[in-house]
């Protein structure tokens, strides 16, 4: 029992970090390439209590971005080796 809580406590933890890294990331990119036009926040407070609009999270296209970035930084060391 006791292993089971310690997994789903970390896989909490793991996942929290991730996705706000990914989130992060991303919207850091978009703020750099739209030279300050694009601007979302980047607090974690403000991103986990973003509201939703029709189903969807103003918070997607940064998430999508950041996560794609770590995609591709990925296949390029893969390429690279």
């Amino acid at each position: 029992m006791f292993a089971l809580a310690a997994e789903l406590l970390f896989w909490v933890i793991w996942e929290f970090a991730l996705s706000y890294l990914f989130y992060f990331t991303g919207a850091l990119l978009l703020y750099l390439f739209s030279l300050g036009s694009v601007n979302y926040p980047l607090s974690p407070t403000r991103f986990l209590s973003s509201s939703k609009i029709k189903g969807r999270r103003g918070s997607d296209k940064p998430f999508l971005l950041g996560f794609a970035f770590y995609i591709g930084l990925f296949v390029l060391a893969i390429w690279m080796y």
